[in-house]
């Protein structure tokens, strides 16, 4: 069987499937796993693939390591979706993390991301993590000057998860956050979706002083080409703890101290999107 998914009308990308292993309608999105024939299981919502065993370490590694290792001493940590675990794995990493919540909207997906993959999920199971299953807009707006670092873990701009790309969103984000405070959020493809990325980065530099993209190449995504926006008014990514980034290449699949640095040189297409130029 072949698994198709069609993202914006624009591109059609085909998985070889050997079987689909579970369906389910939450309250929220339609959610399927199938097991694939060269990537392992693979993980759809809504008809769009967020993962697989063979490439999810790179969009986990890469949206949790980055800003870790550019905050000088992160404690408090949340993630707004990643009902997938997997920036909860990667966070966990860091020692100087003391509490982690996961804020996940729809429970379904993190129950039956820990039936199908352990591994992925694992981090779940530390003591410093905690889940809350809420609309992550009305969850921040219930703090104020708290996180370290906030990660926004989310899927497309459409449905429930558009209120996510919007500049009210990054303001209560701001609100929640330390005043030395960073955010991090996935921030899609610039060959399909310069028009959103363009708005997205205009919307966070209306909040943040210091707002920077970075890039990773994930396998199953749209292009293939992903990236990610950063926040802050007091670090950068460019100034990071290289003994920390050293220091998780034991652990890490595709992050490391070259790939923390290479990360950051855009194309110039890509420059002129997030420049609004």
């Amino acid at each position: 069987m072949t698994f198709r998914e069609n993202y914006f009308d624009k591109i059609t990308v085909e998985i070889d499937c050997k079987e689909k292993i579970f369906e389910e309608q939450s309250d929220f999105q339609k959610i399927e796993i199938f097991e694939t024939k060269n990537f392992g299981k693979m993980l759809v919502l809504d008809g769009d693939i967020m993962l697989s065993d063979k490439d999810e370490f790179v969009y986990h590694e890469m949206i949790s390591h980055m800003p870790l290792t550019s905050h000088p001493n992160p404690k408090k940590v949340l993630v707004v979706g990643g009902g997938d675990g997997g920036a909860i794995r990667e966070i966990i990493k860091h020692d100087s993390v003391e509490e982690v919540i996961l804020c996940e909207i729809d429970e379904k997906v993190v129950r039956t991301c820990q039936k199908f993959f352990p591994d992925l999920t694992s981090g779940l199971n530390d003591k410093r993590v905690k889940l809350a299953f809420e609309d992550g807009f009305k969850f921040i707006d219930s703090y104020t000057s708290y996180f370290d670092v906030i990660l926004t873990d989310s899927s497309e701009p459409v449905g429930f998860a558009s209120n996510l790309f919007k500049e009210d969103y990054y303001r209560l984000i701001k609100k929640s956050l330390k005043p030395d405070g960073i955010m991090v959020s996935q921030s899609e493809t610039p060959w399909f979706q310069d028009a959103i990325m363009s708005d997205m980065t205009k919307a966070i530099s209306n909040v943040f002083i210091n707002v920077e993209t970075y890039c990773a190449f994930i396998l199953l995504y749209p292009s293939g080409f992903w990236t990610f926006t950063f926040a802050s008014d007091a670090y950068s990514l460019h100034k990071f703890n290289k003994e920390k980034s050293d220091q998780l290449e034991k652990t890490c699949k595709y992050y490391n101290t070259e790939i923390h640095k290479a990360s950051l040189a855009l194309p110039n297409f890509v420059k002129k999107i997030v420049t609004n130029r």
